[in-house]
């Protein structure tokens, strides 16, 4: 757990130094922004304080979609909130006593977080009322997932809980050895009806039987190297995605891949560093790297389509999907909208409350379902956009 907190203390030094008047150091400065003709213009459809937000550790807490109308937020005081996703109505609010860690993810069957000391938190997803909770092993770093037979949790211990959907009781869990140096963060589990696919910090994506827990594949997205344990980081944090018959996932000082989904043989691997999730629409792979290079990747054959390097190192969040269009976050508080096909500014906003990048308004990924945009600042403000036309 130091070595976790003294990576991220690494870090922010390292935007300190981006400060600095020395000549040295002014090379790792942020690029300015560039002017661009607006295509397209981005509405705010509505407003809604939901809660407390983000903490000072770090958290990244993204709202939850249901898939059957609902958005759900949890802040780092313990609220809970449930919201129409698409006017904004209050559905609910609780307030528990857990120190939320794990973002929040839901489903049809519940609302699912976790917390610093090791709990999973089910909720009723029409009332808020707790359904049930179950120790695991230390803190749950990213949001479990759930469906109507199981719940998932990944521990930062680089153990992997698997509990009944309904009842609470451990149904299996499965334990996988850690490197020495890690970043702060893991990644979510990915269920289907028979699989649990957890990616790891070691750089690896393993597929379990939902059943037993039993293994089915592993993947190697890279290996460590270099001579150094912060050379060697490799971390896995951005969750996989399953798009059709593939998956894909990227990792920090790696690779971003695709693989078979029910095999984990490998299709195609590219070079490149990133943190963040990535996306696919179109027959595209989007991916925000380290240094905030947007880049679009053919899903099929891993080739190249575009890249967009004028975001340099305003450290970008994981691209979001709305419409045709694709969405990053910046450390300074501004949403750039690009085409999918050339990776193109087609509009640019700035939230509220903006300023330095260790100020940022906003912390988390953007959040995309279908022509909606959603953003979750830092001091809990939820807010929905659409776009309503070309701009003139």
């Amino acid at each position: 757990m130091l070595l976790r907190y003294l990576l991220l203390a690494v870090a922010v030094l390292s935007l300190v130094a981006c400060q600095s008047k020395d000549s040295k150091k002014l090379e790792l400065k942020a690029a300015d922004l560039i002017k661009f003709e607006e295509t397209v213009k981005v509405k705010k459809q509505w407003s809604r304080a939901a809660g407390s937000g983000q903490e000072k550790r770090f958290s990244r807490f993204v709202p939850a979609l249901d898939g059957e109308g609902g958005i759900y937020t949890v802040g780092y005081k313990g609220d809970v909130q449930a919201f129409d996703a698409t006017t904004g109505k209050k559905r609910w609010k609780v307030k528990t006593k857990a120190e939320i860690s794990g973002g929040v993810a839901a489903s049809a069957s519940g609302i699912y977080f976790g917390t610093y000391d090791g709990m999973v938190h089910v909720l009723n997803k029409d009332t808020g009322e707790l359904n049930w909770k179950a120790k695991v092993s230390s803190e749950v770093a990213s949001a479990p997932a759930g469906n109507s037979d199981i719940v998932v949790a990944v521990t930062i211990d680089g153990r992997v809980f698997a509990f009944e959907a309904e009842t609470g009781a451990l149904r299996w869990s499965y334990d996988h050895m850690l490197p020495v140096l890690t970043l702060r963060g893991t990644a979510s589990p990915v269920l289907t009806p028979t699989q649990v696919i957890v990616a790891f910090d070691n750089g690896q994506v393993l597929s379990l039987g939902a059943k037993d827990g039993s293994s089915q594949w592993q993947l190697r997205v890279s290996r460590p190297q270099g001579r150094t344990e912060l050379d060697r980081i490799v971390d896995i944090d951005g969750t996989p995605v399953l798009n059709g018959s593939y998956l894909y996932a990227g990792n920090y000082q790696g690779n971003v891949v695709a693989a078979s989904r029910g095999a984990g043989r490998l299709v195609w691997s590219k070079e490149a560093s990133t943190h963040n999730a990535v996306v696919v629409a179109n027959n595209k792979v989007f991916v925000s790297t380290d240094e905030s290079r947007i880049v679009a990747y053919n899903a099929l054959n891993g080739e190249l389509e575009w890249e967009n390097f004028q975001l340099k190192r305003r450290n970008t969040s994981a691209p979001a999907i709305f419409g045709d269009y694709l969405a990053v976050a910046d450390g300074y508080g501004y949403v750039h909208v690009l085409n999918q096909d050339d990776g193109q500014f087609a509009d640019r906003f700035k939230l509220a409350g903006g300023g330095k990048m260790r100020r940022a308004a906003i912390r988390a990924p953007l959040l995309g379902d279908g022509d909606t945009l959603y953003t979750y600042s830092n001091k809990g403000k939820l807010s929905a956009y659409t776009i309503v036309g070309e701009s003139k």
